[in-house]
């Protein structure tokens, strides 16, 4: 099992401005999972996986493309899936994956 205690989570900035992380596990080959924290209008911009990616939204509202997503909502892309974000309000993330990340622009 792994414990993620939100009185323990530790918040560090991600170098995209206005969005900060923080890690829930890491496992091999750059899979994992973390929480995502959107300062409303930051931008994540255009990236893709070298795997799938699963986003699910805890509160706040966020754009990925074309796609606008509010709490509850989850979107599950491929590696070939590019996408960006940008959040309409302050929003928080969970986002699970497996493989690393190339940013495209």
């Amino acid at each position: 099992m792994i414990l993620a205690q939100q009185d323990k989570r530790n918040w560090s900035d991600s170098g995209i401005p206005g969005v900060q992380t923080c890690s829930t596990w890491t496992g091999n080959d750059g899979d994992g999972g973390y929480l995502a924290k959107f300062q409303a209008g930051a931008r994540f911009p255009k990236h893709a996986h070298d795997g799938w990616e699963q986003i699910l939204v805890l509160s706040g509202a966020i754009r990925f493309n074309e796609v606008e997503m509010r709490p509850g909502d989850v979107l599950q892309v491929q590696g070939s899936d590019e996408h960006e974000a940008c959040a309409l309000e302050e929003t928080l993330l969970f986002v699970a994956h497996r493989g690393g990340i190339e940013i495209l622009a």
